[in-house]
């Protein structure tokens, strides 16, 4: 299911979780019970938004978080301002290592929700998302640094 969640909501979809009320109207108890389990699971992919209060630098088409100090890195969210649109064709995240900036992972669209999985954790201090293509101009709402405990 984890998985599941990671292609559709990590992809800008809707997770369709067909859990039905029963004739009370009341979710039978194993299935509230799974899906605890399941919120469980996701608050483990995605603990805590290292990016939060971080400082930040924008500039068209690029986003920096300087997380003030080198934290490790293996779940990126990516959000648009989609108000404005959704706009991103293409981007890069990259991390600064030994003063280098290197790609750690790129994607096309973002839309409402994009997540990104890294297939090992990345130590970093600073961290920036560029945008490679777009249709106009980019609103980026989100951009957060997680570290998972699975």
């Amino acid at each position: 299911m984890t998985d599941i969640y990671f292609r559709s909501v990590g992809r800008d979809s809707v997770l369709l979780l067909n859990v039905p009320p029963d004739t009370d109207g009341l979710l039978p108890a194993a299935d509230v019970a799974r899906l605890r389990e399941f919120r469980g699971r996701i608050d483990r992919e995605l603990p805590e938004d290292l990016a939060r209060g971080a400082r930040t630098a924008a500039a068209p088409g690029c986003l920096t978080v300087d997380l003030g100090m080198e934290r490790e890195v293996d779940r990126i969210r990516l959000a648009e301002d989609i108000r404005h649109g959704q706009q991103i064709e293409g981007f890069a995240v990259e991390a600064e290592t030994d003063g280098e900036w290197s790609q750690v992972a790129a994607a096309g669209t973002v839309g409402a929700s994009r997540i990104l999985l890294l297939a090992a954790p990345v130590r970093a201090r600073r961290w920036r998302v560029r945008v490679t293509a777009a249709r106009a101009a980019v609103h980026i709402a989100e951009f957060g640094l997680y570290r998972s405990r699975n």
